[in-house]
């Protein structure tokens, strides 16, 4: 009984000896299984914290091309804006170039430095001044009389001038091959319709149109302190080297007198110029007489003061015995419209009105 008691003790302790056993097995299972996990947990703890850097460093990366992408984007936009304006600029230059503008008379000279367009060729004059910027340009001979040959040579592409000479010259320059073109200068409109003409033509617009809103003001000023009640009659005579013309109202000196509140005895609808008996002068009654001259204008001068001495019949006229006859400076009144008119209408104001 006593060794059964052994037995069944020694059994009871073997089985709890065995299952101690497969519990301590077990747990060393789980231990190793707990483990695998925890390890595989880190690994992906690591892994995603691996993920969340590379992605932030990515991200990163991406905003640095990004910012890099726009800075080279930026800095190709200037540098298209720089080429643009390079391109611009030369095709300017190129397009300058390649015009090859003369001016046939001192007037268009005068214009076209204005706008600031370049010329090859300008008149030889001794009465008026040429534009000193003008100094190193061909000379192609008198305004009236241009050497053909010499134009011809400069191969121009617009030869300019006064539209007073058109009958005369445009069919020269057509034998010699050469394009012209002929402006209004008869009268102040006309030289500023002629400014926006050559500003249009040669890309000169925003010069031609201060110029034309100068030329506005200036008369809108005059205007308003120049209201005029009565008109007086004017007779403008235009010297010539042994002869005379009376100047209408369709010359530049003859519009003058309109422009300043007279009225000119010889309008016309066509000529700017006509010439006129003194019978048939006498008739219009002139308030005030105005002399001026063309070509050589100290011979013209002198040849007025001879034809009023000597011909009787200015004695008879009311201006000359009221002492009314003028001689006007030539620079100013002259064939052609000049940026000199304000400088004409004050002339004429103490002729017209009066001190």
């Amino acid at each position: 009984m006593k060794k059964l008691k052994q037995r069944m003790l020694f059994l009871v302790l073997g089985l709890m000896i065995f299952a101690m056993t497969g519990c301590v097995d077990q747990s060393g299972a789980e231990a190793e299984g707990t483990n695998v996990i925890t390890e595989m947990a880190a690994a992906n703890i690591a892994v995603e914290e691996q993920g969340e850097k590379v992605s932030e460093e990515k991200g990163q990366t991406e905003g640095v091309n990004s910012r890099n992408s726009f800075a080279v984007d930026g800095e190709t936009a200037e540098v298209k804006q720089a080429v643009n304006k390079q391109i611009q600029d030369t095709d300017e230059k190129n397009s300058e170039s390649e015009q090859r503008i003369i001016a046939t008379s001192a007037a268009t000279c005068e214009i076209m430095n204005q706008l600031g367009i370049v010329l090859i060729g300008v008149p030889d004059t001794t009465v008026s001044t040429i534009p000193s910027c003008y100094d190193d340009a061909t000379r192609i001979g008198t305004p009236m009389a241009p050497d053909m040959e010499i134009i011809k040579s400069l191969k121009p592409t617009d030869v300019i001038g006064p539209d007073t000479l058109k009958e005369d010259l445009k069919i020269k320059y057509d034998n010699i091959g050469v394009t012209s073109t002929f402006i209004d200068l008869k009268s102040v409109k006309g030289l500023y319709d002629s400014i926006t003409l050559i500003g249009n033509k040669y890309g000169k617009e925003e010069e031609a149109k201060t110029l034309v809103t100068e030329y506005n003001t200036f008369m809108d000023d005059y205007k308003a302190k120049h209201v005029v009640t009565e008109k007086p009659k004017v007779l403008v005579l235009m010297g010539l080297p042994g002869s005379y013309l009376v100047a209408t109202n369709k010359s530049y000196a003859g519009s003058l007198v309109e422009l300043a509140g007279g009225v000119n005895v010889f309008p016309s609808d066509e000529k700017d110029f006509l010439n006129v008996n003194p019978e048939e002068i006498l008739n219009t009654d002139p308030d005030v007489i105005i002399r001026t001259a063309h070509g050589l204008p100290q011979e013209a001068l002198k040849m007025f003061a001879k034809e009023f001495s000597e011909n009787d019949i200015w004695k008879h006229f009311r201006a000359v015995q009221e002492g009314k006859v003028y001689d006007v400076d030539y620079m100013v009144f002259g064939m052609s419209a000049t940026f000199e008119y304000p400088q004409a209408l004050s002339d004429l104001e103490p002729m017209l009105y009066g001190e």
